[in-house]
């Protein structure tokens, strides 16, 4: 008896270890996108999400829940993916609710159109079925899931995504993010809405009335359907959207046919594409591309939003709640990104360097006839960053710091010669170089590389860069001129 127990504990050990080690490589090949929080959402704090707004990219770009929780304090969360199979929006929900049991469901109807024709039945819809299922952990639930859904081709390679993953890592594509992530911070930085001030023009576009109509492809009626009937069986609110976009005559039927399966189906349904002047839309201002919103538009979808979930539900104010405290620090971040972006004062930039998803790089360098003296705002504003040798003047020598996630990592000063600092972040290599000299066969006084670009400057000044961290994107560079009474110059993006 107990040699056959022995063995039976002993079975049980090595199945653990498998599972566990199965779930270990899953976890660092499944394609972690920026843009596409299935991977995020089982580390948000549980029950603290009270709107999921869920679909394709269309909501990862159209609706900000940082403009939701200043207005209100509503905790919304984008659940999507790139091109999400609206099969794959059920399953991922289904994921969600272990951890959330959020008072509304907002889903974006996009991907009931034919946008969803290229996914239907293709390598491409395997391909976006797991951008969103590979983050969710094997489980009965999903295997379950998985097996019930007609529309997912490719079953045992969802279920077991090692098998068509495992091929990043024999082609070497695995990334800082992929071998950090179980250390990593996991949560997403502005609970899955991306930023974009990309501006693309349009005409305002000619929308069909909303009685006139257009069948949806293939089996998407009957995958609406069932995604409305699985939130009314979980008695989960559901709201359905459209985002304002650029489309053709049929896309915009289309979408008429859906508020015509929401009525049948008790669901109400906000199309902004019958409420542009409502809102405000500017289609020669607000669209980065001809579906895609960006923060001017996202700004009029979510200010309108927010007052049709005031007036329409009864959603708590969490604004000042110390459990939200990752909102709090989420709208800190949108604010930044914006902000910098308008800022007339270098100080600006040195006080965004306490933002933890920011990289920050100061550079001086140059000489002058006459050294200047800072303003004392900006030397407090450096010494409230954590700068340790900031000078007091400018125009002579050289000096470096890099502040990353609001925590000072490298930093020096030097009154002669050149210096150069090289270090990376994530997969990203920078090199900066100041220097106390003019320029001499073809090197600059101050320059930050970064990949194959950078920010450069002949003149004696300050470059102060700012990078988002989640993204690996700049988010603004300015040079304050000494020689020209420390005037800041926002440094165009190239």
């Amino acid at each position: 008896m107990s040699k056959n127990f022995k063995r039976f504990f002993s079975v049980i050990i090595f199945l653990l270890v498998v599972i566990g080690l199965y779930h270990a490589a899953n976890v660092m090949l499944f394609e972690k996108q920026h843009f596409g929080t299935a991977k995020n959402i089982a580390h948000e704090e549980p029950e603290t999400i009270d709107v999921f707004f869920i679909g394709a990219s269309h909501i990862f770009y159209g609706v900000n829940p940082m403009e939701i929780w200043n207005r209100s304090g509503i905790a919304g969360y984008n659940l999507t993916t790139h091109q999400q199979p609206l099969w794959s929006s059920k399953l991922l929900l289904q994921h969600a609710l272990k951890h959330q049991h959020p008072k509304l469901i907002v889903l974006d109807v996009l991907m009931a159109t034919n946008f969803a024709r290229p996914i239907l039945g293709t390598d491409q819809g395997t391909n976006m079925t797991h951008l969103a299922l590979d983050p969710v952990p094997l489980s009965p639930q999903k295997i379950k899931g998985v097996l019930e859904t007609d529309a997912i081709m490719e079953k045992g390679e969802i279920l077991f995504p090692i098998i068509m993953s495992h091929s990043r890592l024999q082609q070497g594509l695995l990334s800082y993010d992929d071998l950090h992530f179980f250390s990593g911070d996991r949560s997403h930085p502005m609970k899955g809405y991306n930023y974009t001030e990309f501006s693309l023009p349009f005409e305002r576009p000619e929308v069909p009335d909303v009685e006139s109509t257009f069948e949806l492809p293939g089996e998407m009626e009957a995958v609406l359907i069932d995604f409305i009937e699985f939130c009314q069986k979980e008695k989960l609110p559901l709201l359905l959207i459209k985002t304002p976009l650029f489309g053709n005559e049929e896309l915009y039927k289309q979408i008429n046919y859906i508020g015509k399966v929401a009525e049948k189906y008790g669901a109400p349904f906000v199309d902004f594409n019958h409420l542009y002047d409502e809102i405000g839309m500017d289609f020669s201002a607000d669209l980065a591309d001809s579906g895609h919103l960006n923060v001017h538009g996202a700004e009029k979808v979510s200010a309108y939003l927010t007052d049709y979930l005031k007036t329409n539900y009864d959603l708590p104010d969490h604004r000042g709640n110390p459990a939200y405290g990752s909102w709090e620090a989420a709208s800190r971040h949108f604010d930044a990104l914006v902000h910098l972006k308008e800022s007339e004062t270098i100080t600006d930039h040195l006080a965004a360097a306490s933002d933890t998803n920011l990289l920050t790089v100061v550079l001086s360098g140059g000489s002058m006839a006459e050294p200047l003296s800072l303003p004392d705002d900006v030397r407090m504003a450096a010494k409230a960053a954590g700068l340790l040798q900031f000078p007091e003047t400018v125009g002579e020598g050289t000096y470096y710091a890099v502040i990353k996630g609001g925590k000072l990592i490298a930093e020096k000063t030097d009154r002669s010669g050149i210096q150069d600092y090289e270090f990376m972040i994530k997969d990203t290599r920078f090199l900066l170089h100041v220097s106390s000299r003019e320029p001499d066969g073809g090197s600059y006084m101050t320059a930050l590389h970064i990949g194959n670009g950078g920010v450069f400057s002949y003149e004696p000044g300050m470059l102060v860069v700012t990078y988002d961290m989640d993204r690996m994107e700049r988010v603004d560079a300015v040079r304050y001129a000494f020689d020209r009474s420390l005037i800041l110059e926002h440094l165009p993006q190239h």
